[in-house]
C-alpha cells in the first residue's frame, strides 16, 4: 500500500489550507465577494408607472433620458418581454410601444391583451413612420391610444405623458429639484 496521498486528498489538503489563509488574513483570493456599492434611496417617491416597450436600447435610453425624473420607469426587451414582466405582476399605469421593431405584426395582439388585463391607461405609439400632423391628429381623437412622431423634439414625450395621464403641472412642481 502506497503511503503517498491520492491526488484528489492532496488538492482537498491544499484548499483547506488556502482557506485557514484566507480566515487569517494572510491570503485574498480573486473570487472573493466584494460587497456591493450601496444604494441611495430616494426619499421622494417615483411618479405614475410607465412601460417602455422597445427592442432598440438607445430608444429605451432616450425615452429614460426625459422621463426618469418623475416617473417609475419599467423597460422591456419587446412584447414578449412586456408581457413576462405583466404576467409577474407589475402594472404600468401608461405604455409606451416602439412601432419600428421587427416585432410590429404583434402590436395589435399585444394591445388587445392590455384591454384583457383591464389596463385603462394611455398607449403611446412611437414610430419614425409618423407624420407629426398624422400623429397630432391620431392623439386628438382617441381617449386610450395616442401617437407620437420618431424623432420627437426634446420635451415632446414627456410632455404627450403628462398630458394624456392628467399630470400636466408635473414639470413646473419638478423644476425645482
Amino acid at each position: 500500500m502506497s503511503s503517498a496521498p491520492s491526488p484528489l486528498i492532496r488538492r482537498a489538503q491544499s484548499l483547506l489550507d488556502a482557506r485557514h489563509l484566507v480566515e487569517a488574513g494572510a491570503l485574498r483570493l480573486p473570487l472573493e465577494p466584494t460587497p456591493a456599492p450601496a444604494r441611495r434611496h430616494r426619499s421622494v417617491p417615483k411618479g405614475p408607472r410607465v412601460m417602455l416597450v422597445s427592442e432598440e436600447p438607445l430608444f429605451r435610453l432616450a425615452m429614460g433620458r426625459e422621463l426618469a425624473s418623475d416617473f417609475e420607469l419599467v423597460p422591456t426587451l419587446g412584447i414578449a418581454s412586456a408581457d413576462r414582466r405583466m404576467d409577474l405582476g407589475v402594472v404600468p399605469e401608461a405604455v409606451i410601444v416602439d412601432l419600428d421593431s421587427v416585432e410590429r405584426a404583434a402590436v395589435p395582439t399585444f394591445l388587445a391583451r392590455l384591454v384583457d388585463r383591464d389596463l385603462s391607461g394611455p398607449r403611446i405609439l412611437v414610430s419614425s413612420h409618423f407624420r407629426p400632423e398624422v400623429a397630432a391628429a391620431y392623439s386628438a381623437s382617441s381617449l386610450t391610444h395616442f401617437a407620437l412622431s420618431r424623432p420627437w423634439r426634446p420635451g415632446a414625450l414627456r410632455t404627450l405623458v403628462e398630458s394624456v395621464m392628467g399630470l400636466s403641472g408635473l414639470s413646473a412642481m419638478t423644476v425645482g429639484r
